[in-house]
C-alpha cells in the first residue's frame, strides 16, 4: 500500500486530481491537504467539505493561527503583486515543516480521519498537484520544492473538464467561479492580483472591496509610521525611546487587525498619508523627513481611483494571482 498527498487548495482542478488519484489507487493511502490562510470565503469551507465527504477521503487542515492581514500586520509590510510572504509563510512553510520535517503548526483539524487507511501517510508519499497544461511554468519550481518526495500533476499530460467530474459527485462549484475569479483563493482578495481581477471584485463584491480599502489604509500608516521611526538618526532618539514608539503603534493597531475592534486606535500616522476623516493627528518632526530608497507599492486607493476616472486605461486581462508553491525560497522563510 501506497502514500498519496493531494494538496488540496479548494479549487476545482484540485478536485479533479483526488478524483483521479481515487480512481487509479483505490487501495491505497489517500490523504487531502489542505493548509487554510484563514482568510478563505465561507463557500470555500464548504466544497472542501462536501468533496472529502463525497469522495470518501480524509482531509487533514494545518493553519498557523495568522491570516495574511495578521501576517502584514506582523512583518509591517503591505503586501503586493511583488511581495506576498502569505503564501510562502502560511501554506509553503506550513507544508514543508509538517511534511519534511515533522513540525505541526498550531492549528490542525481532521475530517473524515476514520478513512486514514495507515496513520504513516508522510514516508514515501507521492505528492500530487492541481496544475494544468495552461500553468505548465510552475512545473520546474514545485518539483524542485518538495524533493525528495515524488511529484505527479496529472492535468498537464491529461485533459479533464472538471465540470464533469464535479457533476459525477453532484458537487457544486465554489461560488468565486460563478463570479468571474480565475480561482478560489483568499475570498478573491489575493494581494497578487491585478488590475482585472479588482476591478472584478469591486462588482462582484462591493463591500469587500471597501473594506479592504479601508484595511490597507489603516494597515499602511501603522506601517509607514514603523518606517519612520526607523528612520529617525540614532542621534535624535535613544534606543529604549524607539522601542517605546514601536510598542506604541504595536497596541494602537493590533487589536484591530486581530478582529477585535471595528477601528483602529490611531497613533502616529505619517501627515502625508493620513486620512483625515479617520484619523486623529499626532505630528512629530521626523514625519516630515522623506525616506529614500523606499519603495512604494501600487495601492487599492490609487487603482480604484483610476478606475473611476478612466476604466480604459486597465489591463482588462491582468489577474494574476499568487501562485501558491511556485516561490519557495527557504531562506526567506525561516
Amino acid at each position: 500500500m501506497k502514500n498519496h498527498i493531494i494538496f488540496f487548495s479548494g479549487g476545482k482542478a484540485s478536485f479533479t486530481v483526488a478524483h483521479h488519484v481515487k480512481e487509479r489507487f483505490p487501495n491505497d493511502n489517500i490523504l487531502l491537504y489542505f493548509t487554510d490562510t484563514q482568510w478563505e470565503d465561507d463557500d470555500l469551507y464548504r466544497f472542501i467539505y462536501q468533496a472529502a465527504d463525497r469522495l470518501e477521503l480524509p482531509m487533514l487542515t494545518h493553519a498557523t493561527g495568522l491570516n495574511p492581514l495578521e501576517l502584514m500586520f506582523e512583518k509591517k509590510l503591505v503586501f503586493n503583486s511583488r511581495i506576498g510572504d502569505c503564501s510562502k509563510l502560511l501554506k509553503m512553510k506550513v507544508a514543508a515543516d509538517f511534511l519534511k520535517r515533522g513540525k505541526k503548526p498550531l492549528i490542525e483539524k481532521w475530517r473524515n480521519k476514520e478513512r486514514l487507511k495507515s496513520d504513516d501517510f508522510i514516508q514515501g508519499a507521492t505528492l500530487y498537484f492541481g496544475i494544468g497544461f495552461d500553468e505548465m511554468h510552475r512545473e520546474k519550481a514545485i518539483r524542485k520544492n518538495w524533493r525528495p518526495f515524488d511529484v505527479e500533476m496529472p492535468l498537464i499530460n491529461e485533459y479533464v473538464e472538471h465540470n464533469e467530474v464535479l457533476a459525477k459527485y453532484n458537487l457544486r462549484q465554489p461560488r468565486l467561479y460563478d463570479m468571474h475569479f480565475t480561482h478560489n483563493n483568499c475570498m478573491g482578495r489575493c494581494v497578487k492580483a491585478g488590475q482585472a481581477h479588482f476591478k472584478n471584485l469591486k462588482e462582484q463584491m462591493p463591500d469587500e472591496f471597501k473594506k479592504l480599502l479601508k484595511q490597507e489604509h489603516h494597515l499602511k500608516v501603522c506601517v509607514d509610521s514603523y518606517r519612520y521611526i526607523k528612520a529617525i538618526p540614532d542621534n535624535e532618539i535613544c534606543e529604549s525611546e524607539r522601542e517605546y514608539l514601536y510598542q506604541e503603534i504595536d497596541d494602537a493597531y493590533r487589536d484591530y487587525f486581530y478582529g477585535r475592534m471595528d477601528k483602529p486606535k490611531m497613533y502616529i500616522p505619517p501627515a502625508a498619508t493620513a486620512s483625515p476623516e479617520n484619523v486623529k493627528f499626532t505630528t512629530y518632526s521626523f514625519m516630515k523627513k522623506s525616506i529614500k530608497g523606499i519603495p512604494k507599492p501600487y495601492p487599492l486607493s490609487r487603482f480604484d481611483k483610476e478606475l473611476l476616472e478612466d476604466e480604459k486605461q486597465l489591463d482588462i486581462f491582468d489577474f494574476g494571482g499568487c501562485g501558491c508553491f511556485v516561490e519557495y525560497e527557504q531562506d526567506s522563510i525561516n
